[in-house]
């Protein structure tokens, strides 16, 4: 059985008056300009910086990051989301997180400044004026339409109840008193697929597992040599490095040394 949303205007006098769907095609021709003039309809504080970015794969319809940091992928179909957009989000990130975090932010800088994003000349320095800490991956995956079909619904709850953060948004158009509505539908969602799922931003999370490393190093009376080896760590990895899930570094390879000092 198909879903249908129904909405009704209520007056005044308790009266109501339903509100009629916009066709696919009109929704169609508004939604991605509108989402890209009002991110925050995807994502509350996010900060689109690509829009048909390219990637292995080919052009990703939007790129963004969110208030913690990551970077999020968006796929638009013009119509209901079926199994081919679900592989295709997929293909699209994992190409990203392939780069290195040098190679991406230098991708991002290159392909920002298009079809209403801003550009950024630099996005590491963009990136760290905003976030304490430089944690892009792993990415997430945001598939957004005017519909979802049973199989591509089936995929992504089968890959959300996973810990993999894929979500899956729809929208409907109404037309009211001359102005066209939209809807928004949250279909599948991370955070909501178990109890497992913890509701804490990951920033939160892994300065909880950093403090916890840090309080066995001193149990264990190596606390100042642990402190001083992430340090030096830190100096030797600038950029790009990822600390995620207690500390993590990752650099490019070859990795040049700087020269001992004795």
């Amino acid at each position: 059985m198909a879903e249908e949303l129904k909405m009704w205007a209520v007056g005044g006098g308790g009266e109501v008056a339903p509100v009629e769907q916009a066709s696919h095609t009109e929704t169609e021709s508004l939604l991605e300009d509108t989402l890209v003039k009002n991110p925050d309809m995807l994502i509350p504080g996010l900060e689109l910086v690509g829009r048909q970015t390219p990637t292995d794969g080919g052009p990703l319809d939007l790129l963004g990051v969110d208030p913690d940091g990551r970077l999020v992928v968006f796929e638009l179909k013009r119509g209901d989301l079926t199994r081919d957009a679900v592989t295709q989000i997929i293909d699209y990130a994992s190409g990203l997180e392939a780069m290195s975090d040098e190679q991406l932010a230098k991708h991002i800088s290159r392909h920002s400044g298009r079809d209403g994003i801003a550009e950024i000349e630099d996005f590491e320095g963009w990136y760290d004026q905003r976030f304490e800490e430089r944690r892009l991956s792993p990415i997430k995956m945001i598939l957004v339409g005017l519909g979802a079909d049973a199989r591509a619904t089936r995929m992504v709850n089968f890959l959300a109840t996973r810990d993999m953060d894929i979500s899956l948004l729809t929208f409907h158009g109404y037309e009211h008193e001359g102005k066209t509505l939209l809807a928004r539908q949250v279909r599948v969602e991370p955070e909501a697929t178990g109890a497992a799922r913890e509701s804490r931003s990951w920033q939160e999370i892994d300065k909880e597992r950093r403090r916890a490393i840090d309080e066995l190093a001193k149990n264990h009376d190596v606390g100042d040599i642990f402190s001083e080896a992430v340090e030096r760590f830190q100096r030797l990895v600038p950029w790009p490095t990822t600390l995620r899930d207690g500390y993590t570094f990752r650099a490019d390879w070859p990795l040049r040394l700087p020269e001992h000092d004795t």
